[in-house]
């Protein structure tokens, strides 16, 4: 991760914190009952007429699609330079914290995590589609980094099982 991209970072801990205080707004504010929903996926999002999203959601596609195969370096270059085009596009972020989690650093995924939550919150697009990948990375993340993440994987595979069954977010099935 390099200049422009890398988030200003605070503390572990503090990034921990603000986690938890997110996933806690996230509950009251798109609280599902644990009902089942459709999981969101990147090429369904509708960026209403704007062609500089389109532009870095389609980049977040390609990105998604080269994780797939296994090229984890251009992902990443993707991914960055969707954000480079519309800082504003939490699903750059949401794509790149998915990325961070499959590629062994947490903390840097927890970080986009949360951008990615707070641009969506902006939008008004934080919805009951969007909430089982926000849960579900965030447990992924904070298990891979030696913390409990269990009822966060537990709660998106109740929401999502077909997609957060097995624990994971696959490239694809963000795609």
């Amino acid at each position: 991760m390099t200049g422009a991209f890398e988030p200003r970072g605070a503390p572990l801990g503090a990034l921990v914190l603000a986690s938890l205080v997110f996933v806690s707004s996230l509950g009251c504010a798109t609280r599902t009952g644990d009902r089942r929903v459709e999981p969101v996926r990147l090429s369904s999002v509708d960026p209403a007429g704007d062609a500089v999203r389109r532009a870095s959601l389609r980049l977040c596609v390609e990105g998604l699609s080269a994780d797939e195969s296994d090229r984890p370096g251009l992902a990443q270059s993707q991914y960055e330079r969707a954000i480079q085009i519309d800082p504003t596009n939490p699903w750059a972020y949401l794509s790149l914290a998915r990325h961070e989690v499959d590629n062994g650093d947490p903390a840097h995924a927890l970080e986009y995590l949360q951008q990615a939550a707070s641009l969506l919150r902006a939008e008004g697009a934080l919805s009951p589609g969007v909430e089982p990948h926000l849960l579900g990375l965030r447990g992924e993340a904070l298990q891979a980094s030696g913390r409990s993440g269990a009822s966060d994987l537990e709660r998106a595979a109740r929401l999502a099982p077909a997609v957060w069954g097995d624990g994971h977010l696959a490239a694809w099935e963000l795609r």
